[in-house]
């Protein structure tokens, strides 16, 4: 029985591991900076965002200039500089959160469709 791996602040799992593999749930530009933001609403420094976002430093590096470039999120400056969620960047959030509902209900309502598809010839509906 697969088992599942640490998540990330959204819940969603990093990967399952199955057979000692890890089959890794690659994740979008939009998740990613998602993610980003979501860490980043009450604050965070730069080593906590790569680690919960589970990037790597590079990868964390084009993220965060790129949200800070599009005023997601914005640097506070002082001894231990941190990152936070701009108003843009929450809003950004709740979008991103209803376009994810909005996908699930579609993808539930294409496996319903396929299934009605997949009956038996005969099969009263």
């Amino acid at each position: 029985m697969p088992r599942r791996v640490p998540e990330l602040s959204g819940g969603r799992p990093v990967g399952v591991i199955n057979n000692d593999r890890v089959k890794r749930q690659y994740r979008n530009r939009l998740e990613i900076a998602a993610d980003i933001i979501e860490i980043t609403k009450n604050g965070s420094r730069k080593t906590r965002i790569m680690y919960q976002g589970n990037l790597s430093f590079d990868l964390l590096q084009r993220y965060l200039d790129m949200l800070l470039n599009f005023q997601l999120i914005q640097r506070l400056e002082g001894d231990q500089p941190a990152y936070i969620a701009t108003e843009k960047g929450r809003h950004f959030l709740t979008e991103f959160e209803e376009l994810r509902r909005y996908s699930a209900m579609a993808e539930s309502k294409r496996r319903a469709l396929e299934q009605t598809l997949n009956m038996p010839r005969g099969t009263p509906n």
